[in-house]
């Protein structure tokens, strides 16, 4: 219980640390919010991976969750997203949220695990 209520806590801390693409007025500043989004949460990301790897003597291992995770992204964002949205004009928004909201899951759980 106490793990789960730090990586929420984490979880939640990351979240406000990034823009709020909600607010954006048009289709094409929500994508430019979102991109931008993405692309700190990778950097952030790989920061927090290469300390975890760092940490850890489990290396190998870390190494394939982390390719395993990285596909698990693409088919869960990619694939299910673009095929269940069918081609809306909204599908690379929803895929963008997809992956930000995964990236933010994926650094809190690492931080969490390796106690960062």
């Amino acid at each position: 219980m106490k793990k789960i209520l730090l990586i929420s806590t984490s979880l939640f801390i990351s979240i406000s640390a990034y823009a709020d693409c909600s607010n954006t007025k048009t289709s094409f500043e929500a994508q430019k919010c979102l991109n931008q989004e993405v692309k700190a949460l990778k950097t952030q990301l790989n920061a927090t991976y290469k300390k975890a790897y760092e940490t850890t003597s489990a290396k190998e291992e870390l190494d394939n969750a982390q390719k395993q995770w990285l596909s698990f992204k693409e088919k869960q964002c990619g694939d299910f997203v673009v095929a269940d949205t069918q081609g809306s004009p909204a599908t690379v928004e929803y895929d963008l949220t997809c992956q930000s909201i995964l990236y933010k899951q994926r650094i809190a759980f690492l931080k969490e695990l390796f106690n960062q």
